[in-house]
Formats: structure tokens, sequence, C-alpha cells
């Protein structure tokens, strides 16, 4: 059976590529070494320091990032521990106003008792604000991260069958994968991609 990938705009082949091949021309990756100075304490005094590192960088064309299949995915995981340090030194400072409340006893004034417990707990109070939106931050990242891993393999099964035609910049499925999922249609990458997605459950994310 022959499988006809012509393109449902133009009806030609010669400028028909597979998605899973179009992302991968449009995506580069590798590795960058940089060189270091700087200067250090030693037990004879400041002494220059040169080193070097190594960091891995990955660039993605517009139509390749147009195609993804699925969304770009920061970690939650510096944020959860940036937060988790951060509240632990906020406890430590609500730990450390109890013990001096318990050393020096509040004030009978109603009004200068109120002002005291603000002024000893304004810091660690303040303090809470940022780390609450860190967490809260790191949270929706983890749940977001989640719903995408959940729908992932389902979600690259569609997108590995689709081909976009570089004549006329859409793409297409050419035969039947899922319920829902059109072929033998033009579409936009933005409404490829949102097929995609939508499969996977984080269209909407």
């Amino acid at each position: 059976m022959n499988l006809d990938i012509s393109c449902p705009q133009c009806e030609s082949i010669d400028l028909v590529q597979s998605v899973p091949a179009a992302m991968s021309e449009g995506t580069h990756s590798g590795y960058s070494t940089g060189m270091h100075a700087g200067f250090g304490v030693a037990p004879g005094g400041i002494v220059p320091i040169i080193g070097t590192s190594t960091r891995e960088f990955s660039h993605s064309s517009a139509l390749a990032r147009s195609l993804a299949w699925r969304p770009v995915l920061p970690s939650a995981g510096p944020l959860s521990a940036l937060g988790t340090v951060l509240m632990f030194f906020v406890l430590i400072m609500f730990g450390l106003c109890s013990i001096g409340l318990t050393m020096d006893p509040l004030p009978s004034n109603p009004i200068r008792m109120m002002a005291s417990l603000l002024g000893l707990y304004l810091f660690p109070i303040v303090l809470s604000i940022p780390v609450v939106a860190i967490l809260t931050v790191a949270f929706k990242r983890a749940r977001r991260n989640g719903k995408v891993d959940a729908g992932r393999n389902r979600a690259r099964g569609v997108w590995s069958h689709g081909y976009y035609c570089h004549r006329c910049g859409v793409a297409f499925w050419p035969y039947p994968t899922e319920p829902g999922i059109p072929y033998r249609v033009a579409l936009a990458p933005s409404q490829f991609r949102w097929h995609v997605w939508n499969t996977g459950g984080y269209a909407k994310l």
C-alpha cells in the first residue's frame, strides 16, 4: 500500500518532510567552554585564580518551536530548594523572636504590647511573603510538569506521524491517527501543535 504524503495544499511531495525530521533540523545543541579569572584568599594572601567551565546549550529555530510536541518545562527543583531554605530561615527568625519575647516580657499597655509584637515579628513576616510566592510558583511548575509528563507519550505518538510542507508552510497528517485529529487538512504550525498538545491533555495549561 502506497502512503500518500503529498501536501494537501499544493499536492506535491518534493518539499514535504516528516515533522520529527523538520524539528531535528531546526534544533542544534552542543557544549561551550569559557575561561574565568578572579582572586582568592589563601594563607599567603590574595592569589589570582584562573579556571574553565563547560556549559551545554541548545538552540531551536522558530519552526522547530512552532512544531514542538510539548511546551518548554522550567524545572521546579531550584525554586523548591530556594523556597525551602528561605522558609527554614524564616522559621528560625520566628523562633528567635519567640525566645526574645520570653526573655523580655511585653508591656501591660495593650497599644504598646501590639506595637512591640509588630516590631518584633515584622522582619520574619515580611520575609515570609516572597518565600510563599516562590513556593507557589514552584508548586505550579511541578503540577504543570506532571500533567505534561502524564500525556507526553500519547502526544508524541500523534506528533510523530505528522508532516510539514516547506513550500506552503503547513503541517498535516496524511492518514487518520486518533479520533479528533484531522487528516489531509493543511494546518498552520500553531494549529498542528495545538492538536498535539490537546491530545496530551496540556493544550490549556
